[in-house]
């Protein structure tokens, strides 16, 4: 990718995001991480401590990346580790699939009833005490 390219994605996706503040800061929504952020700007910025080279909008933007990157990261890393357990058990493995065979056939599922798969939400958390003791 060119240097000019670079800069016009890295542009346009800190355009994308300061439009979703400036939608979001004409809402009277209840306090999320989007909003909490938008004080943190507003706060350095009006007593200006924020350095001089750092904007209150870059700090806004730089901050959602941040935070986009690191949960994509943490969801990513933790998908893996599930994938590798799964391999080096089919048994479970086996049960997971049986199960989710039962409950969805062919057909998608959503956020709602993923609730319903016990044999895989035990063996997610079973994933995350597995890690910790590794």
């Amino acid at each position: 990718m060119h240097n000019k390219e670079t800069w016009r994605l890295d542009k346009e996706i800190d355009l994308a995001i300061l439009g979703l503040v400036k939608r979001r800061s004409e809402d009277t929504c209840d306090k999320d991480l989007l909003q909490l952020i938008l004080g943190s700007a507003k706060n350095y910025g009006d007593n200006g401590n924020l350095p001089a080279d750092i904007t209150p909008n870059k700090f806004i933007v730089d901050n959602c990346k941040n935070i986009y990157f690191a949960s994509h990261e943490t969801t990513a890393i933790s998908a893996s580790w599930c994938l590798m357990l799964l391999a080096s058990h089919p048994e479970w493995q086996a049960r997971a699939r049986a199960e989710v065979l039962e409950i969805y056939g062919l057909r998608f599922s959503t956020a709602d009833t993923l609730r319903s798969l016990k044999t895989a939400r035990y063996f997610c958390f079973a994933r995350i005490y597995v890690r910790f003791e590794i």
